[in-house]
């Protein structure tokens, strides 16, 4: 519990952004949040269970030949941490980066530039859409980390404000209802429950056709209330746009 406490105080402290952190103080610029995860995860390996080791710290022979257990050892980790969800997580952001920086987003993105003609709200329909079908098919993490960038570069080619395609978008790759593959829980509970693929594709047709048109809808009506600046394409894409 008090590594838990230390490790979240300087997770807070690290970088706040409101002020100066702690890494910022220390020049530690590539000090990031796994850092201090990493850190904690060493020093519980190194930790034994019992409080009994004090005595041997300063004290003198005969010592005990017997290894102390750890708090964490290697056989727990090995049989309880979800690797395929960390795969998962890491692949969709080697992903991103990827289509970034080979340049595909942007690519992607600007090819749908003949659509600038089309009224806004069939743009933003359409990028429901288009995520939704993708998700599924595969993880919603590294649909949304693929197609966000291209969204946004596709708002820059259209003079759309990049806001109403990645926020309906991203909340579109959350309705992941018609396949396992779509997202890990879904695969988590068939494998549990035994549920057949057709039947969960079946039963997820609905709520996913209901997502569509509401969300749709709310991003139309609700979208423009909550953020009003969304109306005009902003400076600062302009400016985005010279890069």
């Amino acid at each position: 519990m008090v590594l838990l406490k230390t490790t979240i105080r300087h997770w807070e402290g690290c970088n706040p952004g409101f002020m100066m952190g702690w890494s910022d103080a220390l020049h530690l610029d590539d000090v990031k949040s796994s850092s201090i995860v990493f850190l904690a995860v060493v020093i519980l390996f190194a930790l034994p269970t019992q409080y009994t080791f004090f005595k041997y710290c300063c004290g003198s022979a005969p010592f005990t030949g017997r290894a102390m257990d750890a708090c964490l050892s290697w056989t727990f980790i090995h049989n309880n941490m979800p690797w395929g969800l960390c795969f998962l997580i890491g692949g969709g952001f080697a992903l991103a980066e990827g289509s970034k920086v080979s340049g595909m987003a942007k690519m992607l993105g600007q090819s749908m530039a003949f659509i600038e003609s089309t009224p806004r709200d069939v743009v933003i329909g359409v990028t429901i859409v288009i995520a939704i079908a993708c998700t599924t098919f595969s993880s919603n993490m590294a649909v949304c980390n693929i197609l966000t960038p291209v969204f946004c570069e596709m708002a820059l080619a259209v003079k759309i404000h990049p806001l109403l395609l990645t926020l309906p978008s991203t909340l579109a790759m959350s309705f992941a209802y018609l396949l396992p593959v779509s997202t890990p829980p879904n695969a988590i509970v068939c494998g549990y429950a035994n549920i057949k693929t057709k039947y969960m594709a079946v039963a997820g047709i609905l709520p996913t056709l209901l997502g569509i048109v509401l969300l749709w809808i709310n991003a139309v009506t609700w979208g423009a209330v909550i953020f009003p600046d969304t109306k005009d394409f902003p400076d600062w894409a302009n400016e985005a746009r010279l890069f």
